[in-house]
């Protein structure tokens, strides 16, 4: 691959996650450039509004400066608690601000399931009860069966990003159910891509993270379909 590729990331401003780990793992020729939104430590469905409306707009008009190829709105939650018109919304918003294509997490996520044909899924999260209760709203009215579910809880954004990849395995090992056609784990200051590859091959089923999904997603969008080993068959497998 020749030339350079900019893939812009807007994220919360409490994530430690997807700068480091989309720059390290990245093709050849492709550059990670991020943008932050303010967030409080609580991530209550109000704080998470509060961040959108407050630096939402303005961190996609940062980062369509720098003239990515593709742009992500890197927070999972925003999309699950606002809804799926909030969410399309955000996309055109996006795109006419920026004019170039356009994703969000739960839109990753949605592409990356239809992709590996996945329609009965274990959802798995780090997020309290009611945060958790509103994406397996979401992703029901998108059209994905939640047969299982399970998340630990957490309130502080920021403590997110603090399960080791043991809590984590265990954690998707103790929600999943044979009759799905695999798990998603949502949440992209969450550190479920190093767990992806042993996960699978336990279940046998293919695992879409928020992490994985929106890189994923971001290298499509923007024509780039190198395979990236370590993190699923969905990068691994273009």
């Amino acid at each position: 691959m020749t030339g350079d590729t900019r893939l812009g990331i807007i994220v919360p401003s409490v994530n430690t996650v997807v700068e480091p780990w989309y720059a390290r793992v990245v093709p050849h020729g492709v550059s990670i450039h991020v943008a932050r939104m303010l967030m409080a430590d609580a991530t209550t469905p109000d704080e998470i509004i509060a961040m959108d409306r407050a630096d939402g707009m303005r961190a996609i008009r940062q980062i369509a400066s720098c003239r990515p190829q593709a742009i992500g709105y890197g927070c999972t939650a925003s999309s699950i608690v606002q809804g799926h018109a909030y969410d399309a919304q955000l996309r055109a918003e996006m795109r006419r601000v920026a004019a170039i294509p356009a994703t969000t997490a739960t839109d990753s996520i949605f592409a990356a399931c239809r992709r590996l044909g996945l329609k009965r899924v274990s959802a798995v999260s780090p997020y309290t009860d009611a945060v958790a209760e509103a994406e397996h709203r979401f992703f029901a009215e998108g059209g994905l069966d939640i047969v299982a579910g399970a998340n630990l809880g957490i309130a502080d954004g920021f403590a997110l990003a603090a399960p080791g990849p043991e809590e984590i395995l265990d954690l998707a090992l103790g929600a999943w159910d044979p009759a799905a056609d695999g798990i998603v784990i949502a949440c992209l200051n969450f550190r479920s891509h190093p767990v992806i590859d042993a996960l699978e091959a336990r279940i046998g089923k293919p695992v879409v993270t928020s992490t994985q999904a929106m890189l994923w997603h971001l290298l499509r969008l923007a024509g780039i379909a190198t395979p990236i080993a370590g993190f699923g068959r969905l990068l691994r497998d273009p």
